[in-house]
């Protein structure tokens, strides 16, 4: 009640994006500043994350899908870049803070909360609980700043409706095909523990169906898209827990500066994107360099009308980097050199 009651005040305020940024503002409050205790079942977060990631996955027709080998070394220039300087980020942060290089690393990198928690107990000189805090604190700068800044932003051209006459063409072999094959997808990223099945697997069954097929599989009701930024936003409100407890002054300047200092870099890089591609417009960039979660980056660009599948593919492309190449690399670069 409490998270559907601020999306609700944020939507008659006026507020951008109310059903994600109200009720994960309410409940970080309620959190920090009363006794009450809270609990959100994980499987409520899922279900929204799967909604989330069906939606997601419509905007990847076979033209879009085609289109992203055309953007693929943009994604490589815009993620090697992001990353380079996320480290020298990192660099500050220790400067700041006083922590060890491998907790300011670990915790500078943007490749999803859980995934550097893991990479980080992986080293014995790195602060896990730290690491989380600089993950998880990142995710709030940026889905607060981010959006707001697209606000201001010329609106984006695109849009994932699609006309009443393709709507209607619903074809139950089509959807049946996308249940198997996310049923299957899901085992197997289960097996080997890949973050965000939930969201992962219904984007790229949907991907996979759609581009086989060149037929929408499915769209998600407005209503479901509401309740599944509720079900997320409300995660996100309480994933910070007694963070005033933990979290000193110094320690807070220090992740504020570096995440401001990196969203300014990523608006950097989306103009220069922007000169050299123009294809995809400044907000299409900016979105998809922000160093924010790919379900809170989705949504935003479903909000502003950025391009969803550019926005996707540029996440995800940036996901499997950090997490196949570059965490991997730094958490053995760390070990070897401070033999830990």
């Amino acid at each position: 009640m409490i998270a559907a009651g601020t999306g609700v005040l944020f939507e008659w305020i006026g507020i951008f994006l109310p059903w994600l940024l109200g009720p994960m503002a309410s409940l970080l409050l309620l959190r920090q500043y009363t006794k009450l205790e809270f609990e959100w079942p994980k499987v409520i977060r899922n279900i929204g994350l799967i909604f989330l990631g069906i939606q997601i996955g419509s905007s990847f027709t076979k033209n879009a899908v085609e289109l992203m080998w055309f953007d693929f070394p943009i994604m490589i220039l815009m993620t090697f870049s992001i990353v380079v300087f996320a480290l020298l980020l990192s660099m500050l942060f220790m400067k700041m803070s006083g922590e060890s290089i491998a907790t300011s690393v670990l915790g500078s990198l943007p490749g999803g909360l859980s995934q550097m928690v893991l990479l980080s107990e992986e080293v014995k000189s790195a602060n896990s609980t730290i690491v989380t805090l600089m993950q998880t604190f990142r995710i709030f700068v940026v889905v607060t700043v981010v959006p707001f800044l697209t606000a201001f932003l010329p609106p984006g051209t695109h849009s994932s409706d699609k006309s009443l006459d393709e709507m209607s063409m619903f074809n139950m072999t089509h959807f049946l095909v996308f249940v198997l094959l996310g049923t299957f997808l899901y085992i197997g990223m289960k097996k080997i523990h890949f973050p965000l099945p939930e969201l992962m697997v219904p984007i790229l069954s949907m991907a996979i169906v759609q581009f086989v097929t060149n037929h929408p599989v499915v769209e998600v009701p407005s209503i479901i898209l509401i309740l599944s930024q509720i079900f997320v936003g409300a995660h996100l409100g309480l994933q910070l827990e007694r963070v005033r407890e933990q979290l000193s002054f110094r320690m807070f300047s220090a992740i504020i500066l570096t995440n401001i200092v990196l969203i300014v870099f990523c608006a950097f890089i989306a103009y220069v994107l922007t000169m050299v591609h123009p294809r995809n417009t400044f907000l299409d960039f900016f979105i998809s360099a922000a160093p924010g979660g790919i379900a809170e980056m989705s949504i935003t660009a479903l909000a502003t009308g950025g391009d969803l599948s550019t926005v996707t593919s540029f996440h995800l492309f940036r996901i499997f980097f950090i997490l196949l190449i570059a965490g991997p690399v730094m958490t053995f670069a760390l070990k070897k050199w401070l033999k830990a």
